[in-house]
């Protein structure tokens, strides 16, 4: 059965969902049929969709690829995926998407939002209780509450160093999202080669995954998390129709979704958060750039 070789493990609003659509056009890249099984967090249980190794590797049945992959976003806050990752695929590929805290955080933030998971709609306010380690109380419809510590999720230093201490440099690219945007294709061209594959042509780049909001709340708890009733409404129509499927629910989702964020943030709280995780990027771009560096001399020996 086919095993994937290739992980992108975050972080979440960083280009993932962008890069899987690029990359999943190449032909020898193929991706799971669920985007985000996040098999091996098993530290955020709340969020991992794949809870077997039979279910999960039945997401890559068929593929054929030189590389297979899978993209699951809290990979890289799991303080255990990745040392689950290297005993199941020791010599895995591991690509790391990062963004400034400052913009990363807000729309994270926003993110939880439109999943139901967070309810505070105001970022300034779960901000300021992550940064004070104060309690708060958590939304019911919160699947995983780790997930709602903004201070612990932008901590990209002690992430990424997890990785680096489980995989060799070699196997280890981390991009940031300015400077992919600035020059996808340059970026894509160095996927490829850490991937070792053959540039393929692809110059085109269409912006994915946008960030979303609800225009009515109601509405997207009835689609997003719907109700026993309106589970047993639906069970009762398909049988009707003789269908599996009546794509209510993704119609309603489609209709009741714009684009753009809930609210806008203070250039105050922006300063805010970049002062706050000024040591722990200190330690990031030095850690990224004794990865670069190792890959590069191993890539001249």
């Amino acid at each position: 059965m086919p095993r994937p070789n290739f992980f992108i493990v975050g972080a979440p609003k960083c280009g993932t969902t962008a890069w899987v659509s690029y990359l999943a056009d190449h032909p020898e890249i193929g991706f799971a049929s669920s985007k985000e099984p996040h098999y091996f967090s098993e530290d955020l249980a709340g969020f991992r969709w794949a809870k077997s190794e039979e279910e999960y590797l039945a997401l890559f049945e068929g593929r054929e690829e030189t590389v297979i992959g899978e993209a699951s976003v809290q990979y890289l806050y799991s303080k255990v995926a990745a040392e689950k990752i290297k005993a199941f695929e020791p010599d895995a590929k591991i690509m790391i998407f990062l963004r400034d805290q400052k913009d990363f955080l807000p729309s994270y933030h926003n993110q939880l939002l439109y999943n139901h998971d967070e309810t505070e709609r105001d970022f300034s306010t779960v901000w300021s209780l992550a940064r004070d380690g104060k309690q708060r109380e958590l939304p019911a419809s919160c699947r995983e509450p780790a997930l709602l510590d903004y201070r612990s999720v932008g901590c990209f230093d002690e992430q990424v160093r997890r990785y680096a201490e489980t995989f060799p440099p070699n196997n280890i690219m981390v991009v940031r999202f300015g400077d992919w945007v600035r020059n996808p294709r340059q970026q894509y061209l160095a996927i490829l080669e850490f991937l070792g594959l053959e540039d393929d042509g692809r110059d085109q780049f269409e912006k994915v995954h946008q960030a979303k909001q609800h225009r009515n709340n109601w509405l997207a708890r009835l689609s997003q998390r719907p109700p026993a009733w309106a589970l047993r409404l639906a069970s009762v129509l398909k049988k009707a129709a003789g269908r599996e499927r009546l794509g209510l629910a993704t119609t309603l989702r489609k209709v009741n979704q714009s684009t753009g964020y809930v609210g806008a943030v203070d250039d105050t709280v922006k300063a805010e958060i970049t002062a706050h995780f000024a040591e722990n990027n200190e330690r990031l771009d030095a850690l990224i750039e004794q990865l670069e560096r190792a890959r590069t001399l191993a890539g001249d020996a």
